[in-house]
């Protein structure tokens, strides 16, 4: 295998309008594949079933996989139920649970429900707090802590979570400034954005650097992550089918259709795995893969059996979900 950073392939559901069922059919199948992980979005305002309750239950279908909320709003629940909430998935799925979470997208859901929605900074500054607040009710005995919007009084989080020295923490959003420099602060994981480039992954990186470096923080402990959908075929006549396929879905001209997918993977498995070094080569190393729904097992496979492991990637594959 060649040398160079652990590649992380984790299949992204949104998962809107599907059944319990199904769900549990890709979840399983990721599993018994070998992807690292899987992910549900965290919305309420939508045709979907709730998304930590869902988790809850496909760990008790899954056995290897991680499961990770991406990403949860911050403002659907406070940081101390929510502390309590991903220690008990962490012990009952045996360690597997990483948490994803942000500042809460553009308020369509808070408002729908009734729930506040102040400005991006407040937000940003509210995440902060609760991730501050999250990982030391994870890691203290106790904890007490008096906020500027959280505060604990001799609070506890028992089971505390299996993950030691604490499960890993994902925080996605968009922009530079404010989620960025939360990013830097506190993040294990970056999720920025939606099928950037990799060009504009190197400014990004860029960016983050600076606010490490005034964070006091080594960039190299960040993950750098990319959301992307996935098509692949087995052969070039059989992209030509599937983007002809997708046009007509669409409504566009065949080349107009490949034109927006210009930043997705896309092609044959050498195509794809080509496009994915890409990435490697600026700076990624956990992708987040959107299938075409209804995701197809057949998908599945075909990525896991002829991408995921290929030394053409010059990264090694990352399917063992440690932590440390």
């Amino acid at each position: 295998m060649a040398d160079g950073p652990a590649i992380k392939y984790m299949v992204r559901v949104h998962h809107a309008g599907y059944t319990y069922q199904e769900l549990r059919r890709i979840c399983t199948a990721s599993d018994s594949l070998g992807y690292y992980g899987a992910t549900l979005y965290d919305l309420m305002n939508a045709p979907a079933l709730e998304c930590w309750a869902t988790l809850s239950a496909l760990s008790a279908e899954t056995h290897r996989i991680r499961l990770m909320p991406l990403v949860l709003a911050v403002l659907y629940r406070s940081p101390g139920l929510l502390a309590k909430m991903a220690a008990t998935l962490d012990v009952i799925s045996g360690g597997r649970m990483e948490l994803g979470i942000g500042a809460g997208g553009d308020g369509r859901d808070h408002r729908a429900y009734g729930l506040a929605f102040p400005e991006t900074p407040r937000r940003v500054e509210m995440l902060e707090e609760a991730v501050m607040a999250i990982k030391g009710l994870w890691t203290a005995p106790e904890l007490s802590y008096n906020g500027t919007y959280y505060q604990f009084d001799n609070a506890i989080c028992e089971p505390r979570p299996l993950q030691a020295p604490r499960p890993p923490v994902l925080i996605g959003g968009h922009g530079q400034t404010h989620i960025l420099r939360a990013v830097a602060r506190h993040a294990d994981v970056c999720n920025m954005g939606f099928e950037m480039g990799p060009d504009e992954h190197k400014a990004m990186l860029g960016v983050l650097e600076e606010h490490c470096r005034q964070a006091g923080r080594d960039m190299r402990e960040i993950e750098v992550s990319h959301n992307t959908r996935v098509k692949i075929a087995a052969n070039e006549d059989g992209v030509r089918s599937m983007l002809e396929e997708g046009a007509r879905a669409a409504g566009m001209p065949v080349e107009r259709y490949r034109q927006s997918l210009q930043n997705a993977i896309v092609g044959t498995p050498e195509q794809c795995a080509s496009r994915i070094r890409t990435y490697v080569d600026a700076g990624v190393t956990r992708f987040f893969l959107i299938f075409p729904d209804p995701i197809p097992t057949e998908s599945l496979e075909l990525f896991a059996s002829t991408v995921m492991n290929r030394e053409s990637q010059g990264g090694q594959f990352d399917n063992a979900g440690a932590y440390g």
